[in-house]
């Protein structure tokens, strides 16, 4: 994959992750928020359950005797139900009851606050039935409103609902407490909680999700470079910067392709083949160093005097080809002069050298008559060969498969 279709496909990659990472969040952060909440309402409930409880063993401990004759004695009179009702009633007012309930074994409401209820059969009741085989039973309810001891009506209570078994010292059930605790008081302590939890949550995973898109980020753009870095050593020369054989190969092919699929083959391309001339006595004479050194100053003037869209790559040792799309002969030929020119009348000072190069050049521009890519560059090569034979340091292009014609020298 090259290095900007990686980067495209890693910026993708990261997009989604930022993506996951925030519905992912959400997603946790709602379901942490639930999760405690009914932590919360557990611990509430259980508390208010452990407060019944006492209640209860105390309501029992006090007035075990009334309730034991109520309880024997039901349905009770009026007299006696208001002198329970009454007694029951100042017991309670400190703890914040809101309506308590008294079940005989059978499910009989044997006693209630709200007088109109007594007497009914509650046997069916599901918590009931646990607090007779569990001992205690409870769930927490949010009441739209509700009617105090006071017979005051209230309006959005949370009421835990816990049904408390009654032994006697032997043991034995003989009646069970249903107790209605209002617990609104802890819903904005509950709220308090849930926030401070779910921010501090929302605060890792943003540390951790950050920390997590940083790293990645930078292991992305470290993995682009070395992309970039083996995508260069692939296709560059190491020693002048030029495309390698491998890379400029692949280019020519592809011009030759779109050349070969256009309806008209009056845009054509060509094909320059430059060779320095003598440049093995440079590295006799100088050293590799030195001849290493020529060939980038070269390279680097050949390049720059090219257009944008025209390619030119290290062919062979000293030889250079350079693929120029959308281009006549006689356009190819003027091209052609002016490297010619460029590379013959420079001098390059490498290492306190003064050093002067010629420069052979063939060219040839794609035709109809060529079978393949390999024809043109064989004909520009064979150009090239009649440029050297020529006496250097001139230029000759290919017209048709065989013929070429001659530039002038220019020295």
């Amino acid at each position: 994959m090259n290095p900007k279709a990686l980067s495209s496909s890693f910026g993708h990659f990261l997009k989604r992750f930022t993506l996951v990472a925030i519905l992912a969040s959400i997603v946790l952060l709602l379901l942490s928020g639930y999760a405690a909440s009914k932590l919360y309402e557990r611990y509430v409930v259980r508390l208010a359950e452990s407060n019944a409880i006492n209640l209860t063993e105390a309501i029992f401990t006090t007035y075990q005797s009334d309730l034991n004759s109520a309880l024997d004695s039901a349905p009770l009179l009026p007299p006696q139900l208001l002198a329970l009702n009454k007694t029951l009633r100042d017991f309670i007012q400190p703890y914040g009851i809101v309506k308590i309930k008294l079940f005989s074994p059978s499910g009989i409401i044997i006693y209630s606050t709200d007088l109109s209820i007594i007497g009914k059969d509650a046997s069916a009741n599901e918590m009931l039935k646990q607090a007779l085989i569990r001992g205690a039973s409870s769930n927490i309810q949010r009441k739209d409103q509700i009617r105090d001891l006071a017979n005051e009506t209230r309006f959005d209570v949370d009421v835990v609902e816990s049904y408390v078994a009654m032994k006697n010292q032997k043991g034995a059930l003989i009646g069970v407490f249903e107790i209605y605790q209002d617990t609104s008081g802890f819903r904005g302590e509950v709220q308090q909680g849930i926030v401070l939890f779910v921010g501090v949550l929302a605060i890792i995973l943003f540390s951790v999700f950050g920390t997590a898109f940083v790293f990645m980020r930078k292991a992305v753009k470290k993995m682009i470079y070395q992309q970039e870095m083996l995508e260069e050593l692939a296709t560059v020369d190491a020693v002048t910067g030029l495309y390698n054989r491998a890379e400029i190969t692949r280019r020519m092919e592809a011009e030759w392709q779109r050349y070969k699929r256009s309806s008209s083959k009056q845009s054509s391309f060509a094909l320059l083949m430059l060779d320095l001339d003598h440049f093995k006595k440079v590295n006799d004479n100088y050293g590799h160093l030195v001849g290493d050194k020529l060939l980038q100053l070269v390279a680097h003037r050949l390049m720059g005097e090219l257009r944008s869209y025209s390619a030119i790559g290290r062919y062979g040792g000293e030889e250079f080809i350079a693929l120029i799309p959308d281009i006549s002969y006689a356009s190819a030929q003027q091209v052609a002069d002016r490297l010619l020119r460029l590379v013959s009348q420079s001098k390059y000072s490498i290492s306190g050298y003064e050093l002067s190069m010629s420069v052979s050049i063939g060219f040839a521009v794609a035709e109809p008559t060529d079978l393949n890519l390999d024809a043109l560059i064989k004909r520009a090569d064979d150009a090239l060969y009649d440029a050297k034979q020529s006496g250097r340091g001139c230029i000759v292009g290919a017209e048709g498969a065989t013929p070429v014609s001659k530039a002038l020298p220019n020295k």
